[in-house]
């Protein structure tokens, strides 16, 4: 970064936290106001920091090495659930975002997969991007995303019933597909997200053109991600003080360089490195606090809401479990740019008129590159192998045809048009196939989707594949491994298959919650009641979870 490029950048994000008065007093006028010390009646703003990937272990791993104005200050002076979890069941993030959001299962909100079979059209659908694939299977890149694909409401959609436009809603970070679920459904709320092929804020739902929102503009204009291309990411701190140097010396850890321009023979696109370094999330943390002060977040007893996701994913080589060098060094920078985005609260609005939620998108990893005996899978199970294998039976049995029409991780699709074409009983296709997958090593349940409801039994697996299943969109074959097994992704991951629970970190902090630790089981549906109940609006409609007494 050049001595020009840094000086602007600085004062740019100076400026964002009301720290340069000659900008402060020519761009925003009036827009830098004084904080009371007089706690709202209601939460002003909540505020949501998402970390994709992380998990509670590699939290406490970290703890000890955190400053005190980030993670910590806010595990430290918040109420903490110890044992917060979504229901397992796929590797898809969406769908815990979605439940995070409407405080309802898949098996209400819709949103069963990154992609599935719509049972009525016979089409192929992605979550984000709807009806959108072509004969070739691929999807139109210039589509916009949206969430009409979800079934009921969220929290952005009962705070607009009651407070209409007036209340300000957004979502920033690197991933659309974590981002949607926040906005509401029927009128979808801006969501802002980094653009790694051209190297800038992205926006929909929003027009960045209007005189409200030209600072989006000018901000890309300015062109920082650029600046960033020349940095190298390295060790913040001794390597040798690093977890995998402490505790397994067999794999330990050696000093890191990776230079966040793209090098040759790289598939990421331009600006690809940056979205999983700890410049990539100073890059969300600087636009997240810019937005805060010139959107006027927070600023009246109309509750605000922002959502910002931060990655603990390295772009630069695979993530691996329990805590590999580079992850923990994204952690320990990431609390430093999460302890200034409370500064820049503290500044502007306050901590006592703000509602944070700090929690995960999930804590799954990919295993393929993890050497260690220790928390290697006890056996990995392909399913794009074991339903060609699944398809090359049922031909055996009812003639040569494509049986199987897609899969996705724990679920079969079968094509009915085709059996009903060739007098083939649907019941006895079915039956077949989950006898035929139950033999494949590995696989722990088969079931025939449509008969889980009617299913006597209390067995917690049964449970959680109940709460994930929607007939309109899920598999006909819901498919469960062994614990300890992975599932075997088309692009080589191998994801561990959580076993009925995925547990996430979770904490509440800020406006009245007091320092606590919560003990109890939580899914993570009691978040959405928790929130509403909180700033004072109904419940989403397909909520399902109970408020959690944070206040008592």
């Amino acid at each position: 970064m050049n001595l020009k490029a840094l000086r602007t950048y600085t004062i740019y994000i100076l400026c964002a936290l009301g720290l340069h008065s000659g900008y402060t007093r020519e761009a925003l006028g009036q827009r830098s106001v004084q904080v009371g010390d007089i706690t709202s009646e209601r939460p002003r703003l909540v505020l949501w920091l998402v970390v994709d990937n992380l998990s509670n272990e590699q939290l406490q791993i970290v703890m000890p090495r955190l400053g005190n104005n980030g993670i910590k200050r806010i595990l430290n002076g918040g109420t903490q659930l110890a044992h917060a979890y979504y229901d397992a069941g796929g590797n898809y993030a969406g769908k815990n975002m979605a439940t995070l959001f409407t405080g309802a299962p898949a098996a209400t909100h819709g949103i069963v997969g990154e992609q599935w079979i719509d049972h009525f059209s016979n089409h192929k659908i992605n979550a984000i991007f709807g009806d959108a694939y072509n004969d070739a299977g691929k999807l139109d890149s210039a589509l916009s995303v949206c969430n009409d694909q979800l079934f009921c409401s969220t929290i952005g959609n009962q705070i607009r019933k009651i407070y209409n436009d007036k209340a300000k809603m957004y979502a920033v970070g690197f991933h659309p597909e974590n981002l949607l679920w926040s906005s509401g459904t029927h009128v979808p709320e801006p969501v802002i997200w980094f653009d790694a092929v051209k190297g800038e804020m992205r926006t929909e739902n929003m027009k960045v053109d209007s005189v409200s929102h030209s600072w989006i503009a000018e901000f890309n204009a300015k062109r920082f991600p650029d600046a960033f291309l020349s940095k190298t990411w390295a060790p913040s701190q001794d390597i040798n003080t690093y977890h995998n140097s402490k505790f397994f010396p067999d794999a330990k850890a050696k000093p890191f360089y990776y230079p966040m321009k793209q090098q040759p023979g790289n598939t990421l696109p331009k600006y690809g490195r940056l979205v999983g370094s700890p410049y990539g999330n100073t890059f969300i943390r600087d636009f997240a606090t810019a937005l805060l002060l010139m959107e006027d977040m927070g600023k009246d007893d109309i509750p605000d809401m922002l959502t910002l996701e931060f990655s603990l994913t390295p772009s630069v080589c695979p993530k691996q479990q329990p805590m590999d060098a580079e992850s923990e060094d994204l952690l320990m920078q990431l609390d430093e740019s999460i302890a200034s985005l409370l500064k820049a609260i503290d500044q502007h609005i306050g901590m006592h008129n703000t509602l944070v939620v700090f929690t995960a998108a999930q804590s799954i990893f990919d295993l393929q590159s993890t050497k260690s005996a220790h928390w290697s899978p006890r056996g990995v199970v392909s399913m794009k192998k074991a339903t060609a294998i699944l398809n090359l039976y049922l031909m055996a049995k009812h003639g040569q045809a494509n049986w199987v029409k897609n899969y996705a991780p724990g679920a079969i699709y079968l094509d009915r048009e085709l059996a009903r074409s060739k007098n083939v009983s649907w019941d006895s296709l079915l039956v077949e196939s989950a006898d035929f997958m139950l033999e494949v090593k590995g696989i722990e349940r088969a079931i025939v989707a449509k008969n889980l409801d009617l299913m006597d039994s209390d067995m917690p697996i049964v449970k959680m594949l109940r709460h994930n299943y929607h007939p309109k969109r899920s598999g006909d074959i819901l498919v469960y491994l062994q614990p300890g097994w992975a599932d075997e992704m088309d692009d080589g991951r191998q994801i561990q298959q959580q076993w009925v629970e995925e547990p996430v970190p979770l904490v509440f902090y800020g406006w009245k919650i007091p320092h606590a630790l919560i003990y109890g089981s939580h899914t993570m549906k009691d978040v959405a009641p928790t929130v509403t109940r909180l700033i004072g609006v109904a419940n989403p409609d397909g909520c399902s979870g109970e408020a959690i007494d944070l206040l008592k």
